[in-house]
């Protein structure tokens, strides 16, 4: 089949993505980094799973750090906030949910791109997954009905 039918369902969500979001407000940019580790997790239908909990799991323990940073100490609070996170990351790893940890550290880092607010991070990671999902299925129900079209 060739890249074309993947890369024309990416691109035409992609632009319809950036417009959805430029009219509504969301952030645009993290969609994208959902994206990246849908793909980067397999880009199939596990791959939702494999990301959706890290991806969650990093915006809630960015958000801890913030909100526990204050409590740690005043310059150094944050630092020592997200090494503590960092920690927990990694060795949440060996639970089945969270094996794919670069999604974890992506997910806070974008929570911290967004200005370190949940909502604004979470709601557009968590759609770049779908996106994600729907640009490689939608190659193939193409290509299917095709065929169908084809053979009648």
């Amino acid at each position: 089949m060739g890249p074309l039918p993947l890369a024309l369902s990416i691109g035409i969500l992609a632009g319809i993505w950036t417009y959805v979001s430029g009219i509504t407000g969301l952030l645009t940019w993290p969609a994208f980094v959902g994206w990246a580790l849908f793909f980067a997790a397999g880009g199939d239908k596990n791959a939702i799973v494999k990301t959706g909990a890290p991806i969650i799991c990093g915006v809630i323990l960015g958000y801890l750090s913030v909100v526990a940073a204050p409590y740690l100490g005043s310059a150094l609070g944050l630092a020592i906030a997200v090494t503590i996170i960092a920690i927990i990351m990694v060795m949440l790893s060996p639970v089945s949910i969270f094996t794919f940890v670069p999604a974890q550290f992506a997910a806070a880092a974008s929570f911290f791109g967004a200005g370190a607010q949940f909502v604004p991070a979470i709601v557009p990671l968590l759609l770049g997954v779908l996106f994600g999902y729907l640009s490689a299925v939608l190659p193939g129900i193409f290509a299917g009905e095709k065929k169908k079209g084809v053979a009648a």
